[in-house]
């Protein structure tokens, strides 16, 4: 599978009320993830898929969080908000579960900057 991710902050989408799990990306250090998964034979987005995410930072380990499914575009990508209240490197680490398959984890490396 191909794997896109994005990082925007959350103020950035605040327009279009996204919610996930209660959260509506309120504080100013709130990020808002968005992954595309995409099966690599066939180039169709993946949309049956469970995908969790977890954001680690110097020492902290962070707790895996669901990324709940979202239509965009009439397509579906998986999201949520995340904390980013430091600038500096952070660990993405996703792990993507479908039905009758193992589950597939890799890691992204992301340096922060605060504006």
């Amino acid at each position: 599978m191909t794997v896109y991710i994005g990082i925007l902050p959350a103020e950035m989408i605040r327009e279009h009320r996204v919610i996930h799990q209660g959260r509506e990306g309120i504080t100013t250090r709130e990020q808002h993830l968005i992954v595309t998964v995409v099966d690599e034979e066939s180039g169709q987005r993946i949309e049956d898929a469970e995908v969790a995410a977890r954001i680690r930072h110097e020492g902290h380990a962070g707790t895996y969080r669901s990324l709940e499914p979202m239509s965009i575009a009439d397509t579906i990508t998986y999201g949520n908000f995340f904390s980013f209240p430091e600038e500096g490197g952070y660990h993405l680490q996703l792990r993507i579960k479908r039905s009758g398959e193992p589950a597939t984890e890799m890691e992204f490396h992301h340096r922060h900057v605060l504006e």
